[in-house]
């Protein structure tokens, strides 16, 4: 049987209606699984909210007019976010695992989800509103505004996983060259699991790079104009940093072979001269890790 001209067009037309279904079911599909799985990952918190507010230092404020959360909560993964008709700004200042002030956020009024600072493994709100009448907050007043943002953070915090004290220095786990932190004049001693001032050296002591055994790191001392002067030691561990976890301690290679039993390492460069700050905040950029 032929087909005519027309019947073909409506043919192709209705295929290409079917395909066009069948796409958008399919992005539609995925874009459901993204949204159930950052639905899955989360949590609401719903933080108790106080008179009073936190000043530049993380303390708290005396305040009349704003609401803070006295007790501070794990802020892995947290999003902020504010009703679409809300009366308050808001800010997020966060601590560290000993409750120390690390940082704050500016103030807010849209939605946040930041990542925390490095070491920031806590944090508090500040709510102030925009528009109150007397300036004085009351205690129905401390329900209408709290309840005008939620709060997510992960599910799983894992806050005793993701961060080790050493020597006093707590150390959050990286599993990215490019998430290290180097300490300006800061020497690691690895016969005794302590930090030694010197002015010569950097160290990753605000950061724990974790690793899959056989890996190996690589060193590029030209990314940091260094010259060849330019030192690194590498000293790896089975475990959190501890003398029965210690597997190695290698210097001035620029491929670092791992051992197949470490799993966390600290890196330490040495230059004669110093550092600069500018060139600190290069280092991470002379590493990376590859099977």
């Amino acid at each position: 049987m032929r087909v005519g001209f027309k019947a073909k067009r409506i043919i192709k037309m209705v295929a290409l209606a079917l395909a066009g279904v069948a796409a958008i079911t399919a992005v539609a599909f995925g874009v459901k699984a993204i949204v159930d799985y950052t639905k899955n990952d989360l949590k609401t918190i719903n933080p108790s909210f106080e008179v009073g507010s936190l000043g530049s230092d993380g303390k708290y404020v005396a305040d009349e007019g704003s609401l803070y959360t006295k007790e501070a909560f794990g802020c892995y993964g947290l999003q902020v976010k504010p009703d679409f008709d809300s009366g308050v700004d808001y800010q997020v200042f966060y601590y560290d695992i000993l409750d120390n002030f690390v940082s704050s956020s500016e103030v807010l009024s849209e939605g946040y989800g930041a990542e925390a600072p490095v070491n920031g493994a806590y944090a508090r709100i500040v709510i102030t509103p925009r528009d109150d009448e007397d300036g004085k907050i009351g205690f129905t007043e401390k329900i209408k505004y709290s309840n005008q943002i939620t709060v997510k953070v992960k599910k799983e915090q894992n806050i005793d996983e993701r961060f080790f004290i050493l020597d006093g220095k707590i150390m959050e786990v990286v599993s990215d060259v490019r998430d290290l932190v180097f300490v300006n004049g800061l020497r690691f001693l690895h016969d005794t699991l302590t930090w030694d001032e010197n002015g010569n050296y950097c160290s990753t002591a605000c950061t724990l790079l974790r690793v899959d055994g056989f890996s190996v790191i690589n060193f590029d001392y030209q990314k940091v104009g260094k010259g060849e002067l330019f030192g690194s030691m590498v000293y790896e561990f089975s475990g959190f940093p501890a003398m029965d976890t210690s597997v190695a301690r290698t210097t001035d290679q620029q491929r670092y072979a791992l051992n197949k039993k470490t799993k966390f390492v600290i890196i330490s460069v040495y230059f004669s001269s110093g550092w600069d700050e500018a060139e600190v905040a290069k280092l991470p950029n002379c590493f990376s890790v590859s099977k």
